[in-house]
């Protein structure tokens, strides 16, 4: 293999193009842009299946199961392809990006057309599971080679870091962008009750197809893959060597392991707030402000490289997450009534996660040098997606297991405009994994980052310098 354009210095750090200030807020567009359709999908498709298409919660978490868990192969597959792709001008990832956006835009549009609803139920449920699976692998295609951007953007450390933080920060800004929007436009009163509106979600898919495609255009055109490796056909890396590379990684299998349980507590605790608003609450106005949880995330958001630099990554996030756990017991055990005291405690709670979520992709950068110190091996694409596959067994598992939960104590089912008032027992029931889920996931999660998790702060700066070394002898 050979270097990419940029040398790395242990002292200063030629980057070729220079390395611009606006380049991770370019990168942050890209992963708002994901989320119009991640964060549209993850939080409502669910509700979407039981109360617009009056499909039983048991079949419809079946359909995001079996969707999430073909999407974990599919993430892998085009990350594989994207490691294997041949070098084009703007590098190896962008092409995916540019090329792929366009079938994601069309699957957005396709999985809320309003008429659906008035076909027969066998019908509706073979078109949304068709569509559900073909929408997860369109994302695939755009996500799994986004992800990919961090790590090649630069061989600066410092900067990698920003660009992390600044994907961090698009995933949070685009949350709270989608979620605050979504409660105002697609729920309506009947008879004193809140409804959800499914018409009304084909013009925000649209709107939001349009949406991703201007975000994804700005990173496309606002970052640089600097750190490109030449292959040859003989020195692409099998697949089944990929995954020998990351399960004998201590730091691959914490992370993955972290990984599962930080998609799971927050997807499962997203799919059921949805429900814990219209129907225990009944209150969706205040399911719009919780969107804001997360802006004192995006307030600590510049310090927190600086600060994960100072004290370890693994230390920091392990630590607030200690916090957010304790602060979904106290939730849980308060059994609160007022949702607007139910969203200022989800606001302290969710501060721990979401400093995690920020620099969950600079955690995977120091992992795929860590890995590339020990075989010369570099797979950006590869771990990045073996990273995502473990997500994505947690997505599954947050998209079946809520369904089941909601099915197993009665929840009655809708069609568009139906008020239905549900038992006090499934109301409970609701409220309880709405906060203990979170509450166990975190915890487990704080558990692997400070007694599994290998990678200090100062193995990873002296792995970046062994790398650095390399280069400037051109072993790489």
């Amino acid at each position: 293999m050979t270097a990419a354009t940029a040398e790395t210095p242990s002292t200063s750090v030629v980057e070729d193009p220079p390395f611009k200030k606006t380049e991770p807020m370019a990168y942050a567009m890209g992963d708002i842009g994901n989320g119009f359709y991640f964060q549209l999908v993850t939080n409502y498709a669910l509700i979407y299946m039981t109360d617009a298409l009056g499909i039983n919660p048991v079949i419809a978490g079946m359909i995001i199961f079996v969707g999430k868990l073909i999407s974990a192969f599919t993430d892998f597959g085009t990350g594989v392809w994207a490691d294997n792709a041949p070098l084009r001008k703007d590098g190896r990832y962008h092409w995916f990006v540019r090329t792929l956006r366009y079938p994601l835009m069309a699957v957005i549009i396709l999985t809320f057309l309003p008429f659906v609803s008035s076909w027969p139920m066998t019908l509706r449920i073979v078109y949304i599971t068709v569509i559900y699976i073909l929408g997860v692998a369109c994302y695939s295609s755009t996500s799994a080679p986004y992800g990919s951007f961090a790590s090649v953007s630069t061989p600066d450390v410092k900067h990698r870091d920003e660009m992390a933080a600044g994907r961090g920060f698009g995933s949070t800004a685009g949350g709270i962008i989608v979620t605050f929007i979504l409660p105002l436009v697609m729920y309506t009163t009947v008879n004193g009750k809140k409804v959800l509106n499914g018409p009304a979600l084909i013009w925000v898919a649209i709107v939001f197809a349009i949406l991703l495609w201007i975000c994804y255009e700005i990173t496309l055109r606002g970052t640089v893959e600097r750190i490109r490796v030449e292959k040859s056909d003989n020195e692409h890396v099998p697949l089944l060597e990929s995954v020998k590379y990351m399960l004998s990684n201590r730091a691959m299998i914490a992370l993955m392991a972290a990984a599962l349980l930080l998609i799971f507590a927050q997807m499962f605790a997203g799919a059921v707030n949805a429900y814990l608003y219209k129907d225990y609450f009944n209150n969706t106005t205040a399911l719009s402000i919780l969107a804001f949880q997360n802006v004192p995330v995006l307030i600590a958001a510049p310090f927190v490289p600086s600060i994960c630099d100072k004290f370890g990554k693994k230390k920091v996030c392990g630590s607030l997450l200690v916090v957010t756990t304790v602060v979904y017991v106290i939730m849980f055990l308060m059994h609160i009534t007022n949702p607007y005291v139910f969203v200022a405690m989800s606001v302290l709670a969710m501060f721990g996660n979401g400093v995690f979520g920020l620099m969950v992709w600079s955690f995977i950068t120091d992992i795929i040098d860590d890995i590339q110190v020990k075989t010369h091996t570099r797979e950006d694409g590869t771990v990045y997606t073996g990273y995502m596959f473990a997500r994505k067994i947690g997505q599954a598992l947050s998209g079946l297991l809520p369904a089941v939960v909601l099915a197993a104590t009665g929840y009655v089912t809708a069609t568009s405009g139906q008020a239905i008032t549900q038992s006090a027992e499934t109301l409970n029931n609701i409220y309880g994994v709405a906060t203990l889920a979170p509450a166990i996931g975190n915890g487990l999660i704080a558990v692997i980052l400070l007694f599994f998790y290998p990678l200090s702060g100062k193995v990873s700066k002296q792995n970046a310098k062994i790398l650095e070394e390399r280069r400037l002898k051109g072993e790489m």
